[in-house]
């Protein structure tokens, strides 16, 4: 996952990585800790320093493989707020397998690149309205290999998402419908479409990652064939 959406600038501290990207999204602009300091005050201090160097609060990304096993614990004696609670599903080559014969629906469109519009939608729904946060977003989503898929509806892009192509396996982002063109099945329609074509790439499995207050996209997962296999949230000290 953390191939899948990259940070512009990487760093490390001990065992941690320390991902930046100008403040553009948690996941670039987060701490991944997966081993753990010989003296983690020292280390968590260091990790506050270089993000206030940058103007950014400082987050991390715990998982129930971050390490030390008590930084949740520790961060929130700091006075750390936890948030965005995530569940991360996945989704292996045997039920892959059941999309190999899919048909796409012909209005889908795939890129290796995302083209104007497959953009236009995207930032207008998510974000960062600023051009020059939109152009760290241009570097996040070029940073690895994907594909780019879109449903054109009557000349418009109704739907789209992003599958990030990683050591043989597929990652999910950018699911979005348009706010009016939800509830038409249009997403599942770009999902299978990208489903087949991981097939014909031949990848092992997939995952996603989903915010457990979302609901209904993971209903739609569900029903696709995802499972959980993890989680994780945020920890965040503002500056």
């Amino acid at each position: 996952m953390h191939d899948g959406w990259p940070a512009v600038e990487h760093g490390s501290v001990e065992g941690w990585t320390l991902r930046f990207a100008a403040g553009v999204t948690q996941r670039a602009n987060s701490v991944l800790p997966l081993d753990a300091p010989r003296d983690v005050d020292a280390a968590v201090a260091e990790v506050e320093r270089r993000s206030a160097e940058r103007w950014l609060d400082a987050i991390f990304q715990i998982s129930p493989a971050a390490e030390p096993r008590d930084l949740d614990e520790r961060l929130a004696r700091r006075g750390y707020s936890a948030g965005t609670p995530t569940l991360v599903q996945v989704m292996d080559g045997n039920e892959l397998q059941r999309f190999a014969d899919v048909d796409p629906d012909p209005r889908i469109e795939l890129a290796e690149r995302p083209g104007a519009d497959w953009l236009e939608l995207f930032w207008n729904q998510e974000g960062p309205r600023d051009a020059e946060d939109r152009a760290v977003s241009r570097q996040i989503l070029g940073g690895s290999p994907a594909v780019y898929a879109g449903l054109r509806v009557q000349g418009r892009v109704e739907a789209i998402a992003r599958m990030a192509l990683v050591g043989g396996y597929g990652g999910l982002y950018c699911v979005v419908t348009r706010p009016e063109s939800r509830r038409r099945g249009y997403a599942r329609l770009v999902l299978e479409a990208l489903f087949s074509e991981a097939c014909d790439l031949g990848l092992e499995g997939l995952w996603l990652q989903v915010r457990e207050s979302n609901v209904g996209a993971i209903v739609l997962y569900d029903a696709l064939g995802f499972s959980t296999a993890s989680n994780y949230h945020y920890r965040t000290r503002s500056l």
